[in-house]
Formats: C-alpha cells, structure tokens, sequence
C-alpha cells in the first residue's frame, strides 16, 4: 500500500492570525508612523524625568541673566586639542554706544562637564529624594559658571529646563482631557444606543392618580389598584423584583427623585427672586407661570408617571452641548477660578476638565451608530438569550466592538488637546508663571514683539519646535492606526 503524508498543516496555507496580529502587521508597514512612535515615546520619558534631565530646577533664577543667548559648549581648546566638553563662564555688560546688554565669554577657567553629576536636589518621580543629574559639575551648583543649552527667558531660567518642565503639562493634559470625553462618551454613546427606543421614567408617582379609575392599567381589580400600590412607583418596585434588577432600579429612582426634587428647588428659587424685584401686573403673571410650573411638578411627584426615550434625552443633550461656544465658557471659567486661590495647573486642569466633560457629544453619536448596528449582530442575541444583563451584554460584548474606533479617536484628538492647551496659555488662560508649558514658553516669547522675537529666537523656536513635532507624531501615528485598525484594509 502507498503511504500517505500525514502532515496535515502542509498545503493549508498560512497560519491564521488574530484581528490585532494583522493589526500589528499592518502598523508595521508604516514607518512614519514607526519613528512618530518613538518621537512621543522619548519626549514624554524626557518629561517624566525632567528633573533629571534639566541642570536647574524649574523655578531656579537667574535675574542677572536675562535673555542670555544659549551656551557655547567647547570641544577643542585653544591650541586647536579635542577634550572633554567644557564652557565658559558668562559674564553680562552693556555697550556704552547701543546700550543693549551683551553676553561675554571669559574662557581664562575651563569648567568642564560631566555625565551622572550631583546638583541641586529634587525628588525623582516626585517621591525619592535625590540630587544625580545627567550633566552638569560641582561649577553649577556653587555658581561658578552656567550652562544654558538654549538661554534663558525672561527671568533668567535655564529655557532647557524648563522646555521638558512643561512637557509634562503640554503631552499630559491631552490625555487626561481625552480619558474623561471617552468615557463619557462611551458610557452615554452605548446608553443611547443599547435602549433606543425603549422608555425611561424621569418620574414615577407615589400614589395612584384619584382620576385613574380603579383596575383600568391592569384590566383587573385587587391589590395592585391601590391608592399606594397603584401608583407608578410600586408598579415600577414589582417590575424590578420581577426582572430581578432591584439595584439598578432603587439606583435610578433615587437619582430621578434627586433630579426632580432639585429642579422644583431651583424654579422656586427662581421664582422667590424674581417675585422680589417685580411688583404690579408682572409679578402677578409670574406668581401664576410659576405658581403653574410648580403645581404641575409637585403633581407629577405623587401622582404622576413622567417617561421619555433614553435616546432622544441623550441625543438631545449632546445637541445642546454641542451649541455651547468653547471660547465663551473659557473666559467664563477663567474669570470665576481667578477667584480662588488655586495653583494655575489646578486652574488650567479644571478648565480642560470641564471643556472634555462638554465635548463628549460628538463621541457619543458615533458610539450610538455604532451600538446600533452592533447590538443585533448574532453574539449579542445569543448573549441576551444565555442570560446576560443589560449592562453585561453592552459593556462586555458590544463595546468591545468599538475599541478600534476609540484608540484612532484617542491618537487623533490629543493633538487637539495639546494646541488647546497651547492657545490658552498664549491668550493668558492657562498655565501661569512659576509653573511651565510649551504654549505659556510661546507667550512669554512674543511679549517683547517682533523686535524680541528677532533678537531672542530661541525663546520662539523651541517651544513651537516641539509642539509642532508632537503634533505631527500624533497625526502620523493616529492615521497609521486607523489604516491598521480597519478591517478593511487586508482587501487593500
């Protein structure tokens, strides 16, 4: 008999790979977005360690020194020898003709620099206590001579220091500010989605309605058509212990009573002010509009049964968000914290805070198409039939469905956050001094006009420098993660 070969994975082809496999597979064919990659990864480790990397610490003046030109570092001596990197020390005068300042080298002392170096001290990673730098020597710390790489502003601090200070605020914020729209988004993205169409009690009434006749809700008399327990709580309450989501149902009741009784609050109040600065025929009319709006809330509180579509309340908020001006709430915003004695990054975190918690709503309706669709594909269905929650079903099975879309979201929106921040800075809204950011660097650097930005380049061309590259690697690695994440892309 012949013998058969009995490899069964010869001539079956290349092996199957995951969704993420291919994914990789796919990245891995970009190499702009490769080196984008390690650009963002080096900058924000030389943020992180900061205070390592920087010779002088964030704040450290030098007032004498104002607007020094970046340091010449030497690698030959005068005889035209190679030898270790060294400087010069500074020395500031003034030209008696001109009269501006001048910068001038006394190379009589060499001070040379050294890597792994004690300075002045800091605590790295904001815990453990530490003075190592990674260049520098005894000379810095007492003073004898500076090392600006890149000048200093215009209170005399060390421009090197402070670009990778503010790094961490300018790389950080976007992420922060993106983490807190997607979560809003996802969350009342997939809300919307998951129960459109279904109704939702904004209240439900205490007591049956002395109106409604007796056993017409159910078609049959009895206990249930009570005064108490044919009210649209109880009925609500038996729903829940039927359905067994009692939790979820005392949870929401307990925010619609909340929402509900705040809002009778506010109108009251409204009302008692306005009622105290009107007289005559208008305070008439407004006793009656409100008189009119309050009766009809505290009715629908005990006897009523208010229900609207989950969808359209979301929906309809996102729209109104959405009409908010961003620059008009910023100056706000901006004007109300300058009230409190907060630290201008706690300041500028509220306020970005604040613009991600109002512009989650274009998310959000890219989340409900989604959800929409995805909620009647077959292993929603089969989840649903095996048993599974509501909230177990769209958090463990269908969102999960949009993880690509919100990692291309993610990458593509940080830059925007970083430009924002950067705005801000510059019209004086975000970051204040002592602190540090690439757009309050940019805004300390066109003060003095185009004169200073002639004379002092440097305080220009390194902050814009790196907002522009972080940027750019953002846009390079957001696109080549939306070619990789399509499925799609393997016809391409």
């Amino acid at each position: 008999m012949p013998e058969h070969d009995t490899n069964l994975l010869e001539g079956l082809g290349e092996r199957s790979q995951s969704y993420w496999q291919k994914a990789w597979q796919r990245f891995r064919r970009h190499p702009f977005a490769r080196w984008a990659g390690g650009v963002l990864l080096l900058l924000y480790l030389l943020a992180l360690f900061a205070d390592f990397v920087g010779p002088y610490p964030e704040a450290k003046s030098f007032r004498h020194l104002q607007f020094a030109p970046p340091t010449t570092v030497h690698f030959k001596t005068e005889d035209g020898r190679w030898t270790r990197p060294y400087v010069c020390k500074v020395e500031r005068t003034r030209d008696l003709r001109t009269f501006k300042l001048e910068f001038k080298e006394d190379c009589s002392t060499h001070y040379p620099i050294y890597f792994f170096v004690h300075g002045y001290p800091y605590k790295f990673l904001g815990f453990i206590p530490t003075d190592l730098h990674l260049f520098g020597g005894p000379w810095l710390v007492n003073e004898e001579a500076y090392l600006f790489l890149w000048g200093t502003d215009d209170f005399g601090r060390d421009l090197f220091s402070r670009i990778w200070f503010g790094g961490r605020i300018s790389l950080t914020i976007g992420i922060l500010a993106v983490t807190v729209a997607i979560f809003l988004g996802v969350f009342f993205g997939g809300v919307s989605g998951y129960f459109a169409g279904q109704r939702m009690h904004l209240v439900r009434g205490i007591f049956r309605s002395p109106f409604k006749r007796r056993g017409f809700s159910e078609g049959r008399g009895g206990a249930d058509d009570g005064f108490f327990a044919g009210g649209a709580l109880a009925r609500g309450w038996r729903e829940a212990v039927r359905d067994r989501r009692l939790p979820l149902y005392v949870a929401g009741l307990v925010l619609q009573y909340g929402l509900w009784l705040g809002g009778i609050y506010l109108i009251g109040l409204t009302m008692y002010g306005f009622l105290a600065i009107s007289e005559g025929m208008e305070r008439f009319v407004a006793a009656l509009i409100f008189g009119a709006v309050l009766l009809y809330m505290a009715w629908q509180l005990f006897f009523g049964a208010v229900t609207i579509d989950v969808d359209d309340l979301i929906m309809r908020t996102t729209e109104i968000l959405a009409a908010i001006p961003s620059l008009f709430l910023l100056i706000i915003l901006s004007g109300m914290m300058a009230q409190y004695d907060l630290p201008s990054s706690m300041r500028f975190l509220l306020v970005l805070t604040i613009l991600a918690f109002v512009g989650w709503g274009g998310l959000a309706r890219n989340i409900r198409g989604f959800v929409l669709q995805l909620r009647e594909m077959e292993y929603a269905h089969a989840a649903k039939a095996l048993g599974a929650s509501d909230a177990r079903t769209l958090f463990r099975h269908i969102i999960p469905g949009t993880l690509g879309y919100l990692i291309v979201v993610a990458s593509l929106a940080i830059p925007g956050y970083i430009l924002a921040e950067s705005a801000l800075s510059f019209l004086g809204l975000g970051i204040q001094d002592p602190s540090s950011s690439w757009g309050l660097l940019l805004s300390k650097a066109q003060q003095g006009g185009i004169a200073a930005m002639r004379d002092r380049p440097w305080l220009l061309f390194f902050p814009g420098f790196f907002i522009f590259v972080s940027i750019l690697a953002y846009n390079y690695l957001g696109d080549a993660l939306r070619d990789a994440l399509d499925p799609r892309a393997e016809q391409r």
